[in-house]
């Protein structure tokens, strides 16, 4: 681990000096090897330097601009869970939960009522917990699935996955399984859980995910039965026997902030002592406390130039993520690119992508032998998907991906699905009425405006108006499909 700190010190200590280096050498650095440096007037059209007088512009203000925005693309993951966690713990017009108890939508399966963003799938069911281990070990009591695709993630609240009750992680899928947090001294029985997770924060995020028919008003009912059974339990009442009634709604929160410019900081000062940060980001945070950004930070002690900046990063921060999400992070194929191989790993120090990717795109991510994600924001002429345009998606039977579980195309605006008049925000490999051409074509029309009734049982509709993405899911995929050689099918504008 210590040898792994320093390299990436190291690689941030090179990269800061070469870019030292070249600021320094202006366009000398671009020379070829051997070349004498130019020593006469500087040619206008090509030096670095000029044009860079910073009259009117307060230096300070823009150091502290510069690494509030690497503050936030830091720590984006701990300001949106804090918000969630108070949306869904504490606000009167949302599900209002308590610690350690299990989170649902009102209305169960994912549908387009359902406005948070988080980029929801409409394969499986959710029920979700904030599990808080301040207090000792709690335990996951889990229902036997059945033969159902079913899943487990555990997450900190940096989005990191530290454990997995999965097909695919291996082990059993059902019983209880307790959370043990960092530094508890006491002893387990033997034998009593099927597995013991220790983990190394006091605050989590579990995610179960099952996949059923949300169509079928049976599966639905069984659903919600299953996961009734589901309990969270302090480890002392589980080894008592004694029911535990969830009641705890003591939580940061954020709505004290609302009309605070320095609001997302504030959250992630607050947000980083409950969650301390990893050693090896040590160089990161040392950076960031000289803007008051850290664990157990006032803002309110930085000078009023520094908050200034401060502001504008946090005004900003967004943007430049939702920037990175509409980049191309891996392989580009029919229309479609790759999410990053490295999505979803227990452990990253790419807090771009960690931002980007894991959190700001959907709360949390599997890892792509999980779930292998794709997704497709441009035509193929390189413009946006608009629901100006018309697009078709031609999966042949080439096409199909192979997976062990399931697949799936789903429409998103704004990381959230899409209100339309037939109820339908994705394609998947279940979907009932699909209409297929006599060699087994699947031909998807993907717009606006309702098409002629011989293709509305093929439609995925898009909004009203303004961009949209789609996702493509596939779940417990295959090497091939993991290793990003798997071509999908092809999306293209007609008309």
């Amino acid at each position: 681990m210590k040898a792994q700190t320093m390299d990436r010190r190291s690689v941030l200590t090179r990269s800061l000096a070469t870019a030292g280096v070249l600021l320094a050498q202006g366009h000398h650095a671009h020379a070829n090897p051997g070349t004498p440096p130019h020593t006469g007037a500087p040619r206008q059209d090509i030096d670095l330097l000029k044009g860079q007088e910073t009259e009117g512009m307060d230096p300070t203000e823009l150091h502290a601009y510069s690494l509030g925005l690497q503050a936030y693309q830091y720590g984006w993951p701990l300001i949106y869970f804090a918000t969630l966690r108070t949306r869904w713990t504490l606000d009167p017009q949302g599900v209002r939960r308590p610690l350690n108890s299990w989170i649902q939508t009102r209305e169960f399966v994912a549908t387009s009522h359902y406005r948070n963003g988080g980029s929801f799938n409409t394969d499986t069911v959710y029920t979700s917990a904030f599990i808080d281990l301040r207090q000792g070990p709690v335990v996951l009591s889990l229902t036997d699935p059945g033969p159902r695709y079913f899943s487990v993630q555990i997450s900190d609240l940096y989005t990191n996955n530290l454990a997995y009750i999965s097909q695919r992680a291996g082990g059993p899928l059902w019983g209880d399984f307790v959370l043990v947090p960092p530094g508890w001294q006491g002893t387990l029985p033997e034998g009593r859980f099927q597995r013991v997770l220790q983990v190394p924060q006091h605050w989590l995020f579990v995610l179960v995910r099952m996949r059923i028919d949300q169509d079928d008003p049976a599966e639905v009912a069984q659903a919600k039965a299953l996961y009734a059974r589901n309990r969270i339990t302090p480890l002392g009442d589980f080894l008592a026997g004694r029911e535990f009634v969830a009641s705890d709604h003591q939580v940061f929160d954020v709505n004290r902030l609302a009309q605070n410019p320095l609001r997302a900081f504030a959250t992630l000062n607050h947000m980083l002592t409950e969650n301390p940060p990893d050693a090896d980001d040590a160089a990161l945070l040392q950076a960031f406390r000289t803007i008051g950004v850290g664990p157990g930070l006032d803002l309110s002690a930085n000078p009023a130039t520094v908050n200034r900046g401060l502001a504008r990063a946090a005004r900003d921060g967004l943007r430049t993520l939702r920037a990175h999400v509409e980049r191309p992070w891996a392989r580009a194929v029919n229309g479609w690119y790759y999410f990053p191989t490295h999505i979803g790993q227990a452990k990253t120090n790419d807090y771009l992508m960690r931002s980007a990717w894991q959190s700001l795109w959907g709360i949390v991510a599997h890892p792509p032998h999980e779930c292998t994600y794709l997704w497709a924001s441009v035509d193929q002429h390189g413009e946006r998907l608009n629901s100006r345009r018309r697009y078709e998606l031609v999966m042949r039977p080439t096409d199909v991906p192979r997976v062990e579980a399931f697949w799936s195309f789903t429409l998103y605006q704004d990381f959230n699905l899409v209100p339309n008049e037939i109820n339908r925000w994705a394609i998947r490999e279940n979907t009932r009425g699909l209409q297929r051409e006599a060699d087994g074509t699947l031909r998807i029309a993907i717009q606006a405006q309702r098409p002629a009734d011989a293709l509305v049982s093929n439609w995925l509709p898009a909004p009203k108006e303004g961009n949209f993405n789609l996702t493509m899911r596939n779940y417990m995929p295959s090497a091939e499909i993991v290793a990003q050689r798997y071509d999908p099918p092809a999306l293209r504008r007609v008309g």
